[in-house]
């Protein structure tokens, strides 16, 4: 969906704006994500990160604590967000599949 006609902002707490410079404070805008090395050490990314993200995602709302909100650098936030979409797009084909109202033949 393009950002132009998405309504992911009306999600926002109206405090959004100082909710995330106080993540990107504390994580000292680094990112952190998990990451493993060459010999399975777990470490975080540890490059510069400018977006804040929600850990973990809930149905019909976002908890912005800041314990469930973390910085990432825009590559892993962007890995992130297509991983979430997949899983979306995943989810609602399997449910289009369930529901005998979706029969039109193309679709079967």
């Amino acid at each position: 969906m393009p950002w132009s006609t998405s309504r992911r902002k009306e999600r926002f707490n109206p405090d959004w704006p100082r909710t995330r410079m106080r993540i990107l404070k504390r994580d000292k805008h680094v990112c952190q994500w998990p990451v493993k090395d060459d010999f399975g050490n777990v470490r975080i990314c540890g490059k510069y990160g400018n977006e804040v993200d929600h850990k973990v995602r809930h149905d019909g709302y976002d908890d912005d604590s800041p314990e469930n909100l973390w910085t990432l650098c825009r590559w892993h936030h962007q890995r992130k967000t297509e991983s979430e979409s997949a899983d979306v797009r995943r989810e609602n084909g399997r449910k289009r599949k369930e529901n005998q109202w979706y029969s039109h033949p193309a679709f079967r």
